[in-house]
């Protein structure tokens, strides 16, 4: 494996082998590469997390993953990332890990963690999927429609609450 450091001071990104990349330095960004996939430590921001939704999107070229469900699980890593920056305090700086693995040969799918420091389970609100003027309340009918399965766990990571796994297996 080979790994480039970009940025000065403070380590911003590293591109490991032939993994697509964010074209530039994204201060609160590092992402290292997994076996079947990455992981990316941020702070959200719009740069950080636009970066990660391109980085999950690419997952067809890296690992030989269906194009769609990549498409589905970017937008699980959307909805994921932008439910524990709205639960978190304004103006926080809203540390993440944000974890995307190919799944196995013969068993297609993609698997998304999110590791957030929202304490508790996230809460499921009334807005119907296909509602015009809800402008929240649909995080956990998503998940139900685009994932096979999702769980929260507690994190294994120090300093944060909880994870949030979810199997991608199947097209929007």
């Amino acid at each position: 494996m080979t790994a480039t450091v970009y940025g000065t001071g403070t380590l911003h990104a590293v591109a490991v082998d032939e993994m697509p990349l964010p074209p530039n330095p994204v201060p609160g960004l590092m992402v290292s590469e997994r076996e079947r996939g990455f992981r990316a430590d941020l702070t959200a921001s719009r740069e950080a997390v636009s970066s990660v939704r391109r980085l999950t999107r690419s997952m067809p070229a890296s690992y030989g993953t269906d194009r769609s469900l990549a498409e589905s699980a970017e937008l699980v890593v959307s909805e994921l990332v932008g439910n524990a920056v709205r639960a978190s305090a304004p103006d926080a700086d809203v540390p993440l890990v944000v974890e995307v693995y190919a799944a196995l040969a013969g068993s297609p799918g993609i698997e998304v963690i999110v590791h957030d420091t929202v304490p508790g389970r996230p809460h499921r609100g009334e807005a119907a999927l296909d509602s015009d003027e809800a402008e929240s309340g649909r995080g956990l009918g998503i998940l139900d429609a685009l994932t096979d399965r999702w769980s929260v766990e507690p994190s294994t990571e120090p300093s944060f609450e909880k994870m949030i796994r979810c199997r991608v297996s199947r097209a929007e």
